[in-house]
């Protein structure tokens, strides 16, 4: 049989008399979970609870799941006859409960040391739906891209180069983040289920390129450009705060959830030369 540190339990719980301190939850047992520590039963000679070593026991972690399912449909055509033209349209599902090496849906930069298998789902779902599968935070259902480019031959014209590039793609799911019990940190606990509260805005953007060269001689060519960004000034929005509660606060406690926090960069332009020799 399993022993126990001074203080714990089979619970896997500290047992304490006389109330319990606050930030911990207890069961009807006054079994307690602290935020800042756990009790792990010592599985056998030589070994100590809690250490990363397999000992047979199942070790109540859910496996990490991301799956992503897409088909792409794709028309290129080389440059000839004066244009070429490049078209791709995308539908895709991208869910699981695991984004990757670095987790998006908060910002959490921690390359493969994100919080969300730090704990088991445990006694008491104080994470939530953490673990549950769900559309993931890039998922994209649908993505069409086009460029088209055409160089004149004729007349006054002739050498100027115009291009397009259109991009349409659908918006990326929306959730509610509690802060998570232990560190208390907002961003954290997706409640309800990732995606609960719908999807960002469909967003399209429209580029134009145009290059006109001039000759000079017959091994010198001065070529000046233009190129705008987002023509049509779209500005829709990227992103909305999702964190329900703020950092070590009650439920409900952020004031500017679900506001626009990212949008669509504006019109732009960019003007170029270039030199050949």
């Amino acid at each position: 049989m399993a022993a126990f540190p001074a203080g714990c339990n089979a619970n896997n719980t500290t047992n304490v008399s006389g109330g319990v301190a606050q930030g911990n939850t207890a069961d009807a047992n006054n079994n307690v979970f602290t935020p800042n520590s756990i009790c792990f039963p010592s599985p056998g000679p030589g070994l100590v609870g809690g250490d990363p070593i397999p000992d047979g026991k199942p070790d109540g972690f859910v496996n990490p799941v991301r799956i992503y399912r897409a088909v792409e449909f794709e028309i290129n055509k080389a440059f000839s006859h004066n244009y070429l033209l490049r078209v791709n349209y995308r539908i895709a599902h991208l869910y699981g409960n695991y984004e990757g090496a670095f987790r998006n849906d908060n910002g959490q930069t921690d390359p493969g040391i994100s919080s969300l298998f730090d704990f088991t789902a445990g006694n008491f779902n104080l994470l939530g739906d953490q673990f549950k599968i769900g559309d993931l935070n890039t998922d994209r259902r649908h993505v069409v891209n086009a460029f088209l480019s055409y160089t004149f031959d004729r007349y006054m014209v002739r050498g100027l180069t115009v291009g397009t590039a259109v991009r349409v793609q659908t918006g990326t799911p929306i959730s509610q983040f509690g802060d998570h019990p232990a560190y208390q940190n907002q961003g954290e606990v997706p409640i309800g289920g990732r995606g609960l509260l719908g999807r960002t805005v469909p967003q399209a953007n429209i580029d134009f390129k145009g290059e006109y060269p001039f000759k000079i001689g017959e091994r010198n060519t001065f070529a000046v450009g233009i190129d705008l960004f987002n023509i049509m000034d779209a500005r829709r929005i990227n992103l909305v705060d999702q964190n329900r509660d703020l950092s070590s606060q009650p439920a409900n406690s952020n004031l500017d959830f679900q506001t626009p926090l990212q949008f669509q960069a504006p019109f732009s332009a960019r003007v170029s030369a270039r030199w050949t020799f």
